[in-house]
């Protein structure tokens, strides 16, 4: 969105405070020494005074000063999404760069890798506030880190799905899993999730492991009735799914977490398990391929189908698709991929 576009989209929210003079902005930036950017100067000036964004919105002008820390120079306290967790503005560059103030990290001031132009029209699509209660800012920060691959870019050569049997086999020869699960803990989830779970992959927490196989720390697991609760897929089902308005389709189970505010997600409608990607903040093209009509620029929607199967998922990780160099950013262009195959196929 160009700046005009978002100042006449914030114009147009109900309820929100009438804007503020030029003077009363000259004064701010009098007294805290910096400039705020022409974006912010313009939507206090033209707007409303404060309450746009994510919530209840950024901060009216009258608490920009009280907000701001002068052993922080150049740097304002805009948005508090609670928990001490702040939405920071560099107000030492035009653009306005968003920065991420978290108390319960080492780098209690992070950079979002957004604009405040950016910030505030992922605000006004709801992407950044189901990003952000799906994983956290840090994970947003290393999504907008790297851009998408565009499937021409894209080196991918679809390995041949093993067999189920083929699959327990190889997981069950891996190191340092945890138990299976028992029965029960099987069925009180699917009742829980309201479906029952893939064959495949209810053999699996039964045969093998309760999670832990899969990229990275694993898929999540059944649960035990232990600790580490924020590791059980029904977790994230009561949660995310279990609300008047469910971020995904009855049936769609959260299995792994990339950690870049994408998930997998596992659909239990289907017994082959198809996956579904969850991205709110993708795609995020190089600004000289936002022109193109990629198939990945095409699709902007939150949660877009993997167009591979739990089966064909888990084959792409024991084949090293999903190594630790592997950009999850990769992931839209990889089903864009597979549905070509499928379709010349």
């Amino acid at each position: 969105m160009t700046e005009d576009e978002l100042i006449e989209a914030i114009r147009a929210i109900p309820g929100l405070l009438p804007p503020v003079s030029p003077d009363v902005i000259d004064e701010v930036e009098r007294v805290i020494g910096y400039s705020l950017p022409p974006l912010l100067r313009r939507l206090y000036i033209e707007a409303a005074n404060g309450g746009f964004g994510p919530r209840d919105g950024v901060l009216e002008v009258a608490d920009i000063l009280d907000s701001y820390d002068e052993d922080w120079p150049g740097m304002l306290w805009l948005f508090d999404w609670g928990c001490g967790i702040w939405s920071v503005l560099d107000l030492r560059d035009p653009a306005g760069p968003m920065w991420i103030w978290d108390p319960n990290i080492d780098e209690e001031l992070t950079p979002q890798n957004m604009t405040l132009a950016e910030w505030l029209a992922e605000s006004l699509s709801g992407n950044l506030e189901k990003a952000f209660q799906t994983s956290n800012l840090i994970a947003i920060s290393r999504r907008r880190a790297s851009f998408d691959a565009c499937p021409d870019e894209l080196e991918y050569c679809p390995p041949e799905c093993l067999a189920d049997d083929e699959i327990i086999a190889a997981i069950s020869e891996l190191p340092d899993l945890p138990p299976p699960a028992s029965a029960s803990a099987v069925i009180e989830a699917e009742r829980t999730i309201g479906s029952p779970l893939p064959p495949l992959l209810r053999r699996l927490y039964l045969e093998v492991a309760n999670g832990g196989f899969g990229p990275g720390r694993g898929i999540l697991r059944v649960p035990t009735g232990g600790a580490y609760r924020s590791r059980e897929i029904t977790l994230y089902h009561k949660i995310w799914n279990a609300r008047p308005d469910p971020y995904v389709p009855p049936g769609l189970v959260w299995l792994y977490n990339w950690g870049t505010a994408i998930w997998s997600l596992v659909d239990c409608r289907d017994p082959a398990g198809p996956m579904w990607i969850w991205d709110p903040m993708g795609p995020y093209l190089r600004p000289d391929r936002l022109g193109l009509e990629e198939g990945i620029r095409v699709d902007r929607s939150r949660l877009t189908p993997q167009n591979m199967t739990l089966a064909e998922w888990l084959t792409e990780w024991l084949r090293g698709s999903f190594a630790e160099d592997f950009k999850p950013s990769s992931l839209r262009a990889m089903a864009v991929l597979r549905a070509g195959r499928a379709t010349s196929n």
